[in-house]
Parts: C-alpha cells; sequence; structure tokens
C-alpha cells in the first residue's frame, strides 16, 4: 500500500462531521464560480455542486477539494479524519472537451510509480451527463457510501 498524500495542511488535522462536509462543498462551489467569471470556464462544475449539495446524502458524507481546476472528492475515514486513499476526480479535458471522471485507490499499489494502476474505474462524459455519471459510478461502488 502507498500513501498517495501526506495530511499536512490545517485542514487536514481536523476532524470531519456532516456540517463540514457540506461546507467544503459549498467552499468548492464558491472557487467554481470564480472560475466560471474569470478567463478560465468552469465547464458546468457549478451545476454538479449545486446538484450535489441539494442531496445531504453526499455532501454530508464525503469531502470535496480542488486541484488545478479539477473537483476531487473523497471520503473521509471512520474516524472523521480525510483520506485520500480513495478519491473520485472530476477534470474537463480541453481537447476533447469532455469531462473525465477517474476513481484511484492508492491501498492496491505498492509503489508510486505505478499511479496509473491505482485508476480502476474510468469514463468520460459532457455536460449533461456528468450527474448520470456519477451516480453510475455510486452505483459501481456501493461500499464507498
Amino acid at each position: 500500500m502507498v500513501q498517495k498524500k501526506q495530511m499536512t495542511a490545517d485542514f487536514e488535522q481536523l476532524t470531519y462531521n456532516g456540517e463540514m462536509l457540506k461546507d467544503s462543498w459549498k467552499a468548492q462551489r464558491e472557487l467554481f464560480q470564480k472560475l466560471k467569471t474569470s478567463k478560465t470556464p468552469q465547464y458546468g462544475m457549478v451545476s454538479f455542486i449545486d446538484w450535489f449539495l441539494m442531496f445531504d446524502w453526499y455532501s454530508t458524507k464525503l469531502f470535496a477539494g480542488s486541484s488545478m481546476w479539477r473537483l476531487l472528492m473523497s471520503k473521509p475515514d471512520p474516524n472523521g479524519k480525510l483520506n485520500y486513499q480513495q478519491t473520485l476526480t472530476i477534470s474537463w479535458n480541453y481537447k476533447t472537451l469532455m469531462y473525465i471522471l477517474e476513481y484511484s485507490d492508492w491501498d492496491i499499489i505498492d509503489h508510486k510509480d505505478d499511479h496509473e494502476k491505482a485508476i480502476i474505474w474510468k469514463t468520460t462524459c459532457n455536460e449533461k451527463q456528468l450527474v448520470l455519471k456519477f451516480i453510475e459510478f455510486v452505483n459501481w461502488n456501493e461500499d464507498w457510501f
């Protein structure tokens, strides 16, 4: 097993409850809204986050983060600590004009060089299919919830 990331940031030291997790989604919505008004279009990410925030079942169970215009979702461990080992990433492909959804599980690899092997689910879609593809992922990975 490879540890994906050292937990050194202040927010990574917290113990998260449902309200704090929902706040992480609100913060990401604000960030992607700012991107929407900048020169970097957000390509529907705000709409997806709005949909996500409507359902406490999701928004109070998963932590939302971002990196380089990618939305990252991870499930805290049973003690409420952040755990990036299993992460669903939603990114935009500027060449194909499609979203990419990738689920990685770093617990299944033994060396960081094998990071490509950690991706165990991947699909692409357009903006209108984003919610449906997320639901497809949830149905595929029911144990994540």
